[in-house]
């Protein structure tokens, strides 16, 4: 997917995304309520790469509200767990500079999207079935709470 060969347990990713509980019973901001809420209306080429990787996006995740941009929609960073292994694909986070403590992401644009997958697992839930890869996207949207 993107710039990664990945391989993907679907079965097992499904079942945890399955029985896990939305991101906002974790976190109660107004960000993650209205990432949840877009969720339902993302398009379909979101869509289609959740369900290729067998995750809900209401589920699991970390998210980040970057800021709102000037045509009122909003830039979010989140990321999520699969069940699987790269086979093979760039680094995601390199350094900004060399000998640099900071990193950016070295996002792939596949069907529009900004994606990566890396095999440095943050935040990885427990009992999260191994293997396990971490998928990252950045995604605009709409605000729609009211």
């Amino acid at each position: 997917m993107g710039a990664w060969v990945i391989e993907v347990d679907m079965d097992k990713t499904l079942d945890f995304y399955t029985d896990y509980h939305l991101i906002t019973e974790d976190c109660t901001c107004d960000y993650c309520a209205n990432y949840v809420l877009a969720c339902t209306d993302f398009p379909s080429t979101y869509k289609g790469v959740f369900d290729s990787l067998g995750i809900d996006p209401r589920k699991e995740g970390e998210i980040s509200h970057y800021m709102e941009k000037d045509n009122g929609t909003h830039l979010y960073g989140v990321f999520y767990h699969i069940v699987g292994r790269i086979i093979k694909g760039p680094q995601l986070w390199v350094p900004t500079q060399k000998g640099s403590e900071v990193s950016s992401p070295h996002f792939a644009t596949y069907h529009g999207i900004e994606l990566g997958f890396s095999e440095d697992l943050m935040l990885l839930p427990e009992g999260f079935p191994e293997p396990a890869i971490q998928f990252e996207m950045e995604v605009t949207i709409p605000w729609l709470l009211s």
